[in-house]
């Protein structure tokens, strides 16, 4: 094969591979992407080291996508430079070829010239030199002759050993281009995959994000709807008490036995990625155990109420309200008089959330039970 055809059979391979005409990236690019990975990389894992909220775990899908567009730009960078350099390699290549077909060409005239001379060759010349003819010229011309052969044989002997070196490198070059071609490919593939991946995911985050919203709202509808409750039933004129309940704060019984699992206050909810107020307490009792009455005074409510399932509230007298919630059954009714310890329902089966909700008012305040309760809880203590 001649070395014009065997250099336009490589640059078309080379075509073919994409490595022809690639501008070259460069490498404070790649410097910047590999930087950026790092960062990513490390933010990842604190992500996934954190209790996520909805926030966070939108942070994490938006950082595992930009992490993985980071890669793919990554390989981009490397397989453009791997074809920067093959193109070079290349042009290097064609530069050999035209320069050994020069050589070639050079070495032809030399042979022509030494044909021309006969079939005696260069003792010929000599020889009629020697006879009489310019000897002095004749050993100068068969010198020239014999250190130009030499010189041009070890220069394209020299050109064909450059050449099979730098077509060796380039066939690695093409090798390694290949291998991040096809890591590309692959890396391209896996990012369209955590692209809808990750899509999917946000868009669950959104409806349960809108669910969440609706949930909050339910649950602060509910609390002003007792709020509201609670006013009506004081509206009605309070309970007339033979004790102040006021001077027995911090000394009233526990209403269950159990265990604290939301204290009253503000509260941090994930599922909600947000803030709210317990008003009350929330505690987990053994199903089926009395919930008692903490004073003297009247049953003022004793029904289901939406929100707080079954529902006693009991009048203390001097605008003091205490209230449980998520019974099982009830066991009082409406103005029915009640004394310290009497049994106004029994507790649920417990739940995640406490399965005995409790609260002190006054008027329409909400207290901290805490406050008025003794200080531990009949049961294992508090842990709200």
């Amino acid at each position: 094969m001649k070395p014009v055809k065997a250099f336009a059979s490589l640059a078309a391979v080379l075509a073919a591979l994409g490595v022809l005409g690639a501008a070259p990236p460069p490498d404070e690019q790649l410097d910047v992407v590999r930087r950026r990975i790092g960062v990513l990389e490390g933010r990842l894992g604190e992500l996934d080291r954190e209790n996520r909220s909805r926030q966070e775990e939108r942070e994490r899908l938006s950082t595992e996508l930009e992490l993985a567009e980071a890669r793919v730009r990554e390989v981009e960078l490397v397989l453009g430079r791997s074809r920067s350099e093959a193109e070079a390699v290349t042009a290097e290549v064609g530069e050999l070829e035209t320069e050994l077909e020069r050589q070639r060409e050079l070495l032809a005239g030399h042979v022509e010239m030494i044909a021309l001379l006969g079939r005696p060759g260069t003792a010929q010349l000599l020889l009629d030199g020697a006879r009489g003819g310019d000897l002095e010229r004749a050993l100068s011309t068969v010198a020239a002759l014999a250190s130009g052969q030499v010189r041009l044989v070890e220069e394209y002997g020299e050109l064909r050993q450059q050449r099979s070196a730098r077509l060796a490198d380039l066939s690695r070059i093409l090798e390694r281009a290949r291998l991040e071609a096809a890591e590309l490919e692959t890396l391209r593939a896996s990012l369209e995959s955590t692209r809808r991946s990750v899509d999917a995911k946000i868009r669950e985050l959104e409806r349960s994000q809108r669910s969440a919203s609706s949930e909050l709202g339910d649950l602060r509808q509910r609390e002003e709807a007792l709020t509201r409750l609670l006013g009506t039933l004081g509206e009605r004129g309070s309970f007339s008490a033979a004790e102040d309940i006021r001077r027995f704060r911090g000394a009233l019984p526990w209403p269950v036995s159990g265990t604290v699992v939301q204290s009253f206050g503000r509260h941090y909810l994930p599922r909600y990625s947000t803030y709210t107020v317990c008003n009350g307490l929330r505690l987990e009792a053994a199903s089926g155990a009395e919930v008692t009455a903490v004073f003297p005074g009247e049953v003022a409510y004793a029904r289901f109420f939406k929100g707080y399932g079954n529902m006693v509230v009991v009048d203390h007298g001097h605008d003091v309200y205490s209230l449980v919630a998520g019974l099982a059954s009830i066991h009082v009714r409406v103005k029915q008089p009640v004394a310290m310890g009497t049994r106004l329902g029994v507790a649920s089966p417990p739940s995640e959330e406490g399965n005995t909700y409790f609260e002190i008012r006054v008027g329409k305040k909400p207290q901290d039970p805490r406050r008025w309760l003794q200080l531990e809880a009949p049961s294992r203590g508090p842990r709200g």
